[in-house]
């Protein structure tokens, strides 16, 4: 896996530094035979993207950043998803990153959705499904979810297809790092 072009002569920490108090640094890596295309980001209550998200090739990792709104005590949150250019699936991601610890955590899901579901929702609709809603949906959109506070474990979704691996650090300036890859021998995909 090599850095693409959002991560050329920076790292994932580099696309975090934006002097803001909450923000959330997000690399990707596609292990799969798919481009990760259009890349569809939402970002809730005003936060802002500091640096937009990209398409993923094969065998490549890209980041992007976003951060709290300016001048508000409040976190990031959102998803953000490409579309698996030729499994006619869509991979999602959703992050939130709270301003205050003392009540909210760092939370991550990672899912995907069905095969031939390849198009995004209005809204908070994503967002709201992964942070509120049951894991064991059989919806269009299966996913996995995890806290980020007293442990750093890795949240899994496996398919018979793929498989998303993501950590989330338990820090205000999070780092997330996801892979996307086949899963054990289903070496068509890779």
């Amino acid at each position: 896996i090599t850095a693409g072009s959002s991560l050329a002569g920076t790292t994932l920490s580099g696309l975090a530094a934006s002097g803001y108090r909450v923000t959330c640094a997000i690399q990707v890596e596609n292990w799969t035979r798919y481009p990760l295309l259009y890349p569809t980001v939402r970002v809730n209550y005003n936060g802002a993207v500091t640096v937009n998200p990209s398409p993923i090739l094969p065998g490549k990792k890209e980041g992007f950043s976003v951060r709290k709104p300016s001048g508000t005590a409040t976190g990031v949150s959102g998803t953000v998803s490409w579309e698996l250019s030729g499994a006619h699936r869509r991979f999602v991601l959703m992050w939130s990153a709270p301003f205050n610890f003392d009540h909210y955590s760092n939370w991550m899901g990672v899912g995907l959705t069905q095969p031939g579901v390849t198009r995004v929702p209005p809204g908070k609709a994503w967002f709201d499904l992964m942070y509120y809603g049951p894991t064991d949906c059989k919806g269009e959109l299966r996913y996995e979810r995890g806290e980020f506070y007293y442990t750093i474990d890795p949240v899994i979704y496996r398919d018979e297809n793929f498989e998303i691996v993501g950590t989330m650090t338990n820090v205000h300036n999070a780092l997330i790092k996801v892979v996307i890859r086949p899963t054990r021998k289903n070496w068509k995909d890779l």
